[in-house]
């Protein structure tokens, strides 16, 4: 399939290294010092439609990691910090573009805002996620009276740096969107998503 082919390539080139020479270059700009991550991520997501074929999408996004765990050890009792957290603490904002491959050729868009918790171990940094976000889509369904959706979704997965600054990811996510009742029908979409990209850490 030709879609499945492009995003392929795409894949190919940002695992070849190249995706961080390229984002210096798009975003020259005075970095926040809470900025610890930038990268760009690709998958597919499956679920169940009830009058129509499964709603099946390719997805590609942006991925910007803000380190709050400072922001969260400053709320004090007395002299005491109230949390302490051991591991990373960080806070994610992922826009993204998807074509939707079933059960019509459409697309979504989106933004996704999470919380992630992960604790390092040598190479490795296994996480879990949970947020909420945004999104519309062109596809119409039964079970959605609006195009206009909220998210619900959560995950986990794993870093592995292949160098100090750099890693590639992969996730599992589940991410559930309806209308809130602005409008009927309300049912709701559940999607499950498979996910790989890759990152540069500061």
């Amino acid at each position: 399939m030709r879609i499945s082919k492009i995003w392929l390539i795409t894949l190919l080139f940002l695992l070849l290294d190249f995706q961080p020479v390229g984002l210096r270059k798009a975003f020259c700009f005075q970095r926040p010092e809470s900025l610890k991550e930038i990268g760009v991520f690709t998958g597919t997501g499956k679920a169940s439609l009830k009058d129509k074929d499964d709603y099946e999408i390719i997805l590609l996004g942006a991925r910007f990691g803000f380190d709050i765990k400072p922001l969260i050890e400053k709320v004090r009792i007395g002299d005491k910090s109230l949390l302490k957290i051991k591991g990373r603490l960080d806070f994610l904002v992922e826009p993204y573009l998807a074509g939707v491959t079933s059960p019509d050729p459409n697309f979504e868009c989106g933004t996704g805002l999470l919380l992630r918790y992960g604790y390092k171990i040598d190479k490795f940094l296994p996480f879990i996620e949970v947020g909420s976000g945004l999104q519309w889509t062109s596809q119409h369904t039964r079970e959605e009276g609006t195009q206009w959706c909220f998210q619900v979704q959560g995950g986990g997965g794993f870093y592995y740096f292949f160098k100090q600054d750099k890693a590639i990811n992969f996730s599992y996510r589940f991410r559930h969107f309806s209308n809130r009742d602005i409008k009927e029908p309300n049912t709701g979409i559940d999607v499950h998503a498979f996910l790989i990209g890759v990152s540069t850490f500061f």
